[in-house]
């Protein structure tokens, strides 16, 4: 028989969900807006234009713009957790690959491709809040998290020009890569959409359903026959 304190108290395991996505955003834009600090001294090393470096800042934008809609579509279609921990997996490669590459054709590809590996992360940003929140906390849930992406230019710009000026342009990209690599493990092993989640209790999974999250109904059914 379920616990009556359990059903009484719901457990607030969308908060943990709400975290994750907080801290991948973050890693999201630090991903971007490192080359903004490492650019002066890419330049000089590699021996860039200013033109050339126009175009290696505006390679991430032409891909990212171009599918926001196919990576809506992809987010929609498969599993939340493999596909985004293989996205983040994806992109942070990319990024540690670039400070060990040394041609202008290397950066565009490398800038272009992280372009294409994020342009799914937004989309599934709302999708798991849609999963894990009812609709009367949905709004507030997606400014926490959207608030990730000033909240890690302010704090972390610091940060990015610290690590530039021990280990150079070349190990800000690596050790920006090696920190998403490692959180796309984390999300991997941790992140389960609701009706999967061990942690979370039946009433918690209710207010989600009642309020309008978007669970699986079939496998919530199954999840409370299994409580009972």
């Amino acid at each position: 028989m379920t616990n009556l304190n359990q059903v009484a108290n719901p457990t607030r395991k969308r908060y943990n969900i709400l975290g994750m996505v907080f801290i991948t955003v973050v890693i999201n834009y630090l991903d971007r807006s490192n080359i903004s600090v490492a650019a002066f001294a890419m330049k000089e090393d590699i021996g860039l234009s200013n033109v050339q470096m126009g175009y290696v800042f505006s390679a991430f934008a032409w891909t990212y713009a171009c599918l926001q809609i196919p990576g809506g579509i992809v987010a929609d279609k498969l599993p939340t957790r493999i596909l985004y921990s293989v996205m983040m997996a994806l992109w942070s490669v990319a990024t540690l690959i670039q400070g060990m590459v040394s041609s202008f054709g290397a950066l565009i590809g490398l800038r272009a491709s992280i372009g294409i590996f994020e342009a799914p992360s937004y989309p599934i940003n709302n999708l798991v809040v849609t999963k894990w929140f009812p609709e009367n906390e949905r709004a507030s849930a997606i400014a926490i998290y959207t608030s990730g992406q000033f909240l890690g230019l302010a704090f972390l710009t610091p940060v990015l020009v610290t690590i530039q000026s021990y280990f150079g342009w070349r190990g800000l990209f690596i050790i920006s890569g090696i920190i998403g690599l490692l959180w796309a493990v984390i999300w991997y092993f941790f992140y389960r959409n609701p009706q999967d989640h061990k942690s979370i209790n039946k009433a918690e999974l209710d207010y989600i359903e009642k309020g309008g999250g978007l669970v699986g109904k079939n496998d919530v059914k199954k999840r409370r026959q299994e409580e009972i």
